[in-house]
């Protein structure tokens, strides 16, 4: 169990509230939030709710820890992961927490809370290996008034006292914003009609983008995860392409068998770029899967005869076309480059590991709530014009692939 460094003033806060009408403890609290280094908006839609002596916080604010939720149709259910092997589900309806592996965990039960959940604070830390603190603000940024900081840690390069001092001003102006007495309206002078409604923005809808999910370097090892995370996502179309290697049917022969009976495509991943080399991993396919394809993808460096795969009536989805080098390869790097133009295509090509696996809920997130179409690479799905992107460097594709 860690150890939580909590302000011991907040003891007797957890105590009062315990002594509070049910009414009166249950409730949105203004509180600011934080996420390692970072403040949150000082917004309803990221303070805690506290009942019972307990805080529950959005599940949104653990985005900017690692820690994803994955969308459902199910309105009572909500997933929390920290990679793929390690989740927790909540089950609102009912009132009960399951671990990975099915076990019933004994935490204040999550809440739907207009449109959002919340989720226990101090167990879903303890879960997922984090720390939090209650920090007190001074009371001079703030009108002389107390309030406090629920700041969620997995890894911080500031102290609290200097994390406050770069944060004074904005500390005290999204105050000052959130409690702002509304701007009178004045009545419409006589006989006029009253001004039409403020107009709300729409929500995203990049319906007419076309993004294909597809995987290489595949064993059951590095893509039973991945696979486990895109079958929770198949009612919503994240049926994907798998390109497989000589060496991955050779070593993994009943997971291929199971990545085809799920529902995805199997397609081959060319090492050396050669028509012998197809022939060999195909056959090796069809012994393993009973499975026959012609869809190949190899990087443009491989390639010695450019038109092989035309010559041979091969689909070439090739790997170096939109070639991309994310760097720290956070979330944010990957869906910052997704396309938004009408009518775009994209293939989304990562590696099967544990560092693809514990991102792939944040992209998998991003194209849901923006309607991205998800199409599924099959011999029937003309090759995109921007190829594939790959989620590492082209030195790292060179080692993977030779």
């Amino acid at each position: 169990m860690m150890k939580k460094r909590i302000v011991a003033v907040t003891v007797a806060i957890c105590l009062m509230a315990l002594l509070l009408p049910a009414a009166s403890r249950a409730a949105i609290t203004p509180y600011f939030m934080a996420v390692n280094d970072t403040l949150l908006p000082f917004k309803t839609d990221t303070m805690p709710y506290i009942s019972g002596g307990e805080y529950l916080v959005p599940v949104k604010v653990f985005g900017g820890l690692g820690i994803y939720d994955v969308p459902s149709v199910d309105t009572g259910f909500v997933r929390l992961y920290r990679g793929v092997k390690k989740y927790v589900d909540f089950y609102t309806t009912r009132g009960v927490t399951e671990d990975t592996d099915g076990n019933v965990l004994n935490w204040p039960s999550a809440r739907r809370i207009g449109g959002s959940f919340y989720v226990p604070l101090r167990q879903v830390c303890d879960y997922f290996s984090l720390t939090y603190e209650i920090i007190a603000v001074p009371r001079d940024i703030i009108a002389n008034e107390q309030m406090w900081i629920i700041r969620i840690i997995a890894s911080a390069s500031i102290n609290n006292p200097t994390f406050i001092s770069l944060n004074k001003n904005a500390l005290r102006n999204s105050y000052n914003e959130y409690y702002a007495p509304p701007v009178p309206v004045s009545p419409p002078p006589p006989n006029t009609a009253p001004p039409p409604p403020p107009q709300e923005e729409p929500p995203p809808d990049f319906s007419d983008v076309t993004i294909h999910l597809s995987f290489f370097d595949v064993s059951e090892e590095s893509a039973g995860g991945i696979l486990e995370l895109l079958d929770i996502q198949t009612a919503s179309g994240f049926h994907s392409c798998f390109f497989v290697k000589a060496g991955d049917i050779r070593e993994n022969p009943g997971f291929i068998r199971k990545i085809s009976g799920i529902g995805h495509t199997i397609g081959i991943m060319l090492a050396e770029g050669t028509y012998e080399e197809y022939l060999e991993t195909s056959a090796l396919l069809f012994e393993a899967a009973k499975i026959k394809t012609v869809l190949v993808s190899a990087d443009e460096s491989v390639l010695a005869d450019k038109n092989m795969a035309e010559e041979n009536g091969l689909i070439l989805w090739e790997s170096s076309q939109a070639l991309v080098d994310y760097g720290d390869r956070t979330v944010d790097g990957i869906t910052g480059d997704i396309p938004q133009e009408s009518g775009a295509r994209r293939n989304l090509m990562f590696p099967c590991s544990e560092t693809a696996a514990s991102l792939l809920p944040g992209v998998i997130s991003l194209l849901l709530e923006n309607n991205y179409t998800i199409e599924r690479i099959t011999e029937t799905v003309a090759p995109s014009s921007t190829g594939a992107y790959f989620f590492n460097t082209q030195e790292e594709i060179q080692s993977e692939i030779q």
